[in-house]
């Protein structure tokens, strides 16, 4: 199945993560062995649950394809106020060479 969600490129997050709402509709149960327990966007622990989707990142051009791959990442309940993504070190950043122009308010993912 295929759903469209934002992300935030997230250089400071260890992990990617997700909503827990989107996992049933990627197909990655809950619970599931692949919990994992982290901090970081509240004081308290938190519990994630990964798994592997296929994800497209969209790179605004529309005469180019998106960039596919598989991508680890974890759901969690933490995420649904915020109704979007984290891509992270793990699972993103260790795929890409992405390099930052902060003057330019620009990323590259190659």
């Amino acid at each position: 199945m295929s759903i469209a969600t934002f992300a935030i490129v997230d250089s400071g997050a260890d992990n990617c993560l997700f909503p827990a709402s989107l996992a049933p509709q990627l197909g990655i149960a809950i619970p599931n062995p692949n919990a994992y327990v982290f901090t970081g966007t509240s004081e308290h622990g938190q519990i994630a649950y990964f798994g592997t989707v296929q994800a497209n990142i969209w790179n605004g051009r529309p005469d180019e394809s998106p960039i596919t791959f598989p991508l680890y990442a974890g759901f969690c309940e933490t995420l649904e106020h915020v109704g979007m993504g984290l891509l992270g070190q793990d699972g993103f950043f260790s795929q890409f060479n992405i390099q930052f122009e902060y003057a330019a308010n620009f990323f590259d993912v190659s």
